[in-house]
C-alpha cells in the first residue's frame, strides 16, 4: 500500500532522526466539511518507528474499508514526554508557481518556525501538508501553528489552511492524512524543506 510506503520512505527516518518513540495513527473520515477522527480512539493505533510498519497502516485500512482514512497525528512520544508535531495542511493550490513560492516561504520562515529545520513537504490531489519532526512542547506547537496563519504568499494569499489550524488547535493536535481515501490518493513526497 502506497501509505505503507511513504511512512517508511518518509515519515519514519525522521521520527526516528529526532527519537521519537512512539507514533499515533488514526482512523477519520470527513463530515459536512469537517476533518474528524474516531472520538473513542478505538481505532488508535500506537507504535514506535523503527520497527518494520508491516503492514499496519494497510491492516488498519482494510479494516474499516474506503469509508475511512488513515492520518498520523502530531501528537507523539519523546523520552517520556508527550510532545507535538508540527503539521500542517495548506491552502495553496497544487500549481509549480505556488510549489516554488511555498518552499521559498517555508526555508525563509525557519528563524520563527524552527521546527522546519527537519521538515518536508508533500503533494495532495488538491494542495500540499507539511510535516516536521522535530518534537515541540504544547506551548511551542501552539505557536508555530498560530504563526502559520500569518504565513502568506507574495499576493497575499494563505499558506496554511485556517480552518485545519483552527480545528487542530480545537482538539490540541493535528494530523494528515497518509493513505488513499474516497478517491483521494495518497500523498506524494515533493522535498525536504
Amino acid at each position: 500500500m502506497k501509505g505503507d510506503k511513504l511512512f517508511t520512505e518518509h515519515y519514519e527516518p525522521g521520527l526516528v532522526r529526532q527519537g521519537i518513540e512512539n507514533v499515533v495513527l488514526r482512523q477519520y473520515t470527513h463530515i459536512k466539511g469537517f476533518a474528524t477522527d474516531d472520538p473513542d480512539n478505538s481505532t488508535r493505533l500506537i507504535f514506535t518507528p523503527s520497527r518494520e510498519v508491516d503492514g499496519r497502516l494497510d491492516s488498519l485500512a482494510q479494516l474499516h474499508g474506503e469509508q475511512f482514512g488513515v492520518s498520523i497525528s502530531s501528537l507523539v512520544s519523546h523520552k517520556t514526554e508527550q510532545k507535538w508535531l508540527f503539521l500542517l495542511d495548506c491552502a495553496l493550490a497544487v500549481r509549480e508557481k505556488h510549489e516554488r513560492e511555498l518552499l521559498k516561504i517555508l526555508r525563509t520562515s525557519i528563524h520563527f518556525l524552527p521546527a522546519l529545520r527537519d521538515g518536508m513537504v508533500l503533494r495532495t490531489a488538491n494542495s500540499y501538508h507539511v510535516a516536521s519532526f522535530v518534537p515541540l512542547s504544547k506551548d511551542e506547537w501552539q505557536r508555530h501553528m498560530a504563526q502559520a496563519i500569518l504565513l502568506c504568499t507574495r499576493s497575499g494569499k494563505p499558506v496554511a489552511d485556517v480552518r485545519y489550524v483552527g480545528h487542530s488547535l480545537e482538539r490540541s493536535y493535528g494530523s494528515l492524512r497518509l493513505t488513499d481515501y474516497q478517491g483521494k490518493p495518497t500523498p506524494y513526497f515533493i522535498c525536504d524543506i
